[in-house]
């Protein structure tokens, strides 16, 4: 019976420094990661995809793992959903984000580049892409592959420009 009562005890002590510990933690995120949640947690993104590619999940995982809401839809004409959007078809990927602004992330663009380019987004700019689906992007993983790839800003006027050059997989997040 003693025994009884001690190991109650000892189950009740751990479950009071469980509760203490994860009240702490949660006083701690909640001043310290305020001002960095601030920046991207209001940002939602439209995500346009097709119901059964697993590498556009991939990268949404990715983006929501990095701040970002995401919203999925599947049109039944994707690509002509992304040439209304102004992506032409040499820039396209298998999946378009479109942030609240109006500005389109065509396919596998590092999270932090979409952050980026939020922060600041250049004059004249219809957002970013990788063109295709470059091994080793966000979403794209395959084991340690990767494929060194050019992140472009797509500009109104149809043209294009290098935003970013992602030369190993270290620079992506």
């Amino acid at each position: 019976m003693l025994s009884l009562a001690s190991s109650s005890i000892k189950q009740m002590a751990i479950w009071v420094l469980f509760g203490l510990t994860l009240q702490a933690c949660q006083n701690e995120s909640s001043s310290a990661a305020e001002p960095v949640e601030a920046d991207t947690a209001l940002v939602q993104l439209d995500v346009l995809k097709s119901p059964t590619c697993m590498c556009c999940s991939g990268w949404v995982d990715h983006a929501q793992e990095n701040g970002f809401t995401a919203q999925i839809s599947h049109p039944a004409d994707l690509n002509g959903a992304k040439l209304r959007l102004g992506i032409k078809p040499e820039y396209q990927s298998c999946h378009t984000a479109v942030s609240n602004e109006g500005y389109v992330f065509e396919g596998h663009i590092p999270a932090k580049l979409v952050q980026q380019f939020l922060a600041n987004p250049p004059a004249d700019a219809l957002g970013l892409a990788v063109p295709g689906m470059p091994v080793g992007s966000p979403g794209m993983e395959v084991g340690d592959q990767f494929q060194a790839y050019d992140v472009l800003v797509l500009n109104k006027d149809g043209s294009s420009s290098l935003f970013a050059h992602v030369a190993s997989p270290e620079e992506q997040y």
